[in-house]
């Protein structure tokens, strides 16, 4: 069996909701997304998946999604979105205070990706998932991404990682279907 491994980094917060530490509080991290593909046989260039493949259609697409962005759950985005929208406008008009008024936002593409969602409450980038965002659960969103675009009659997907923190200390969470 060939097994190969590609990895983004990206920066995003979360809030993990009903937590009963301090994980209720949105706080953000320096996150890894590593999505593992594995074959049998090798395809006629000698690849599993090509390396260009997995990073555009998987791992990009979410860097896309999440990269300086808010995640919430679905259930926590509709009971704050009002809140949300007033203090992102606040936070965005900080850009004319610093710059003048002359400052053009910059185009965001509203982004659906495997069951989650951009939105932009007052110019605020938030990342709504159907589920509360925990590392866990990312995993296993990525995995059903990285499923649905790679798998096929001879490429599978065994699993996926999500490091939450790099650094100093690694916490990690895997998912493996079945």
């Amino acid at each position: 069996m060939y097994t190969i491994w590609r990895s983004v980094d990206v920066s995003f917060a979360h809030h993990v909701r009903g937590h009963r530490g301090s994980c209720i509080n949105l706080h953000g991290h320096t996150w890894k997304l590593e999505v593992c593909a594995a074959a049998a046989a090798l395809d006629a260039e000698g690849f599993v998946v090509d390396f260009r493949r997995l990073q555009g259609d998987v791992l990009q697409p979410a860097h896309a999604l999440l990269d300086h962005a808010l995640a919430l759950g679905e259930e926590s985005y509709g009971e704050v979105a009002g809140e949300l929208q007033a203090m992102g406008a606040k936070l965005v008009a900080s850009r004319a205070k610093v710059h003048g008024e002359g400052v053009v936002e910059p185009e965001r593409p509203a982004l659906r990706l495997a069951g989650a969602d951009n939105r932009f409450p007052g110019g605020m980038k938030v990342a709504v998932f159907p589920f509360s965002p925990t590392s866990e659960r990312l995993a296993e969103w990525l995995w059903r991404l990285a499923n649905e675009k790679l798998t096929d009659a001879r490429v599978s997907v065994p699993c996926v990682r999500v490091y939450e923190t790099l650094h100093p200390v690694q916490s990690v969470a895997e998912f493996r279907p079945g």
